[in-house]
């Protein structure tokens, strides 16, 4: 069980985090050659890729940016008023309006000088991708203002959805993979340390100091051994950030070193979105459900017969 005070400074950790990757993002893979080398074939990659497969792609990024952003603003508004959180739902919505804002500041601020012949040539920066940041926001932002008996669902939906829109983006062409994880690392920044802040200055019905561990207990195997262990979190993208460098040093326009940047860097930002979603809903808290058992109850009755 975490304290209200206690969250927050996780949430603080987990906000400095994000912003200390969006800073490695600036600097790897839009001030050094042979990073936007990497960038660029990663990008090409997705034309391997059956024209079939793409348009669904673009379609779904269509079809999700503006509605999500929308209805997702919309449905914590009527929501937290209803429920008389409104310094919950203000903060929330301000978080969304606050990384929407950032993101557009910071592509007029941050420039990518070309240093390498690109394919995708442009003088124009797209760092961070403002789509991804939205909607990254909206999704984080619903997750910290919900009812915490419900925060444990509405996660698991927010992760996947985080998951297909970002591949989805990715696959379309309309961001490099550096902007898609940029607006992500943007989104949950923002949102976390404003969501600290709000629990540094007040308590609400929307927190909740429940049961920390829910996901590992309740999650399915595949997510609870893959995502929700720290250590093997970090392994596996020890792991990925090691081919990357590999493929830093020596980048060719092979069509299947391209093919490979682009299915290593769709899986880094699925796995980053789905990460930052859980990581952030479990240190807000999920408690059981009133028909759910108590399972540690009955472990210590056990004991002690």
């Amino acid at each position: 069980m975490l304290t209200r005070h206690r969250q927050a400074l996780q949430l603080l950790l987990l906000g400095l985090l994000a912003t200390l990757v969006l800073l490695g993002l600036y600097l790897v893979f839009l001030r050094t050659a042979p990073g936007q080398r990497f960038d660029d074939i990663a990008f090409e990659g997705r034309k391997a890729i059956r024209l079939a497969a793409r348009r669904p792609a673009t379609f779904l990024v269509h079809v999700l940016t503006i509605p999500s952003v929308l209805l997702g603003c919309a449905w914590i508004a009527v929501d937290t008023v209803r429920r008389g959180w409104w310094r919950t739902g203000a903060v929330a919505l301000g978080s969304v309006a606050l990384t929407v804002v950032l993101a557009r500041l910071l592509k007029g601020a941050v420039t990518r000088p070309e240093l390498v012949d690109l394919a995708y040539a442009s003088s124009r920066n797209t760092l961070p991708s403002g789509h991804t940041a939205a909607v990254m926001a909206v999704l984080l932002a619903a997750v910290s203002a919900c009812q915490a008996p419900i925060r444990a669902f509405l996660a698991s939906a927010a992760a996947l959805l985080a998951a297909i829109y970002v591949t989805a983006l990715i696959g379309s062409g309309w961001h490099r993979f550096s902007d898609v994880f940029a607006g992500m690392a943007l989104a949950v920044a923002v949102t976390s340390i404003a969501t600290a802040t709000r629990l540094f200055l007040f308590e609400d019905s929307a927190n909740s100091h429940g049961n920390a561990g829910w996901f590992y207990q309740n999650l399915a195997m595949p997510v609870r051994v893959g995502l929700l262990r720290p250590v093997r979190v970090v392994g596996v993208m020890s792991l990925g950030a090691l081919i990357v460098l590999v493929l830093l040093q020596n980048p060719t326009p092979d069509p299947r070193h391209s093919l490979l940047s682009y299915i290593l860097v769709v899986l880094a930002c699925c796995l980053f979105s789905m990460v930052s979603v859980f990581v952030f809903a479990q240190i807000l808290g999920c408690p059981r459900l009133p028909s759910e058992p108590e399972i540690e109850t009955e472990t210590l009755s056990r004991g002690a017969r």
